[in-house]
């Protein structure tokens, strides 16, 4: 649910983003083409990012903390889309869009950082349930843009409050650590350093 809220969005966001800066803002193709992919450009470090930032909360709050993490990265993100989906002026839409694309990338990092340690004997088929809900993600929320009904204005919030659902959803969610998962977060430097220790008691 949590990589549908993220993947999911960029996904459908990489489609669209581009006739919406036409249609709103009537920016030409190649001026909206530019900032699309300025966009997709945040791609470069946010994830890997992220994917640091939870390394480091896991190792000192374990699962709870990386859980918080991700909810706090999806919840910015959801309020950043309401922002862009309501702006009046290109300024503001460009500000906002690249602070939820930020958050978004991070949210994506920040859900591989707990995939992991969800199961540690099947990382693979965790880690491949997840990347479908991502895709998943994005058919469903492609589907709001080909209405008819409804406005790519409304279709945005309409998302952006979806994601902040998820980001609840994600904060009342309880990760366990497990023995192998919390080993695994523990810097090496600090086994050494305990492990000296209690010998040296000894």
């Amino acid at each position: 649910m949590s990589y549908a809220a993220c993947f999911g969005v960029e996904l459908t966001f990489d489609n669209v983003a581009s006739l919406h800066f036409v249609d709103n803002f009537h920016l030409s193709l190649a001026a909206a083409g530019f900032w699309a992919g300025a966009f997709g450009l945040m791609n470069l470090f946010a994830r890997a990012l992220e994917g640091i930032v939870s390394d480091r909360t896991g190792a000192r709050f374990g699962m709870k903390g990386k859980g918080y993490l991700l909810a706090l990265m999806l919840m910015l993100e959801g309020l950043g889309i309401l922002i862009f989906a309501e702006a009046t002026s290109l300024t503001l839409a460009i500000i906002a869009m690249l602070s939820f694309a930020l958050f978004l990338k991070m949210a994506n990092g920040a859900t591989y950082g707990i995939v992991p340690f969800v199961n540690d004997k099947n990382v693979g088929l965790v880690s491949g349930i997840v990347g479908a809900g991502g895709n998943a993600g994005g058919m469903l929320f492609g589907f709001l843009f080909k209405s008819d009904r409804i406005s790519y204005v409304d279709a945005f919030t309409y998302i952006g409050y979806a994601v902040i659902v998820v980001a609840a959803v994600v904060f009342i969610t309880r990760f366990r650590d497990n023995p192998v998962a919390r080993k695994r977060e523990i810097p090496e430097e600090r086994v050494v350093l305990v492990t000296e220790q209690w010998t040296a008691a000894r």
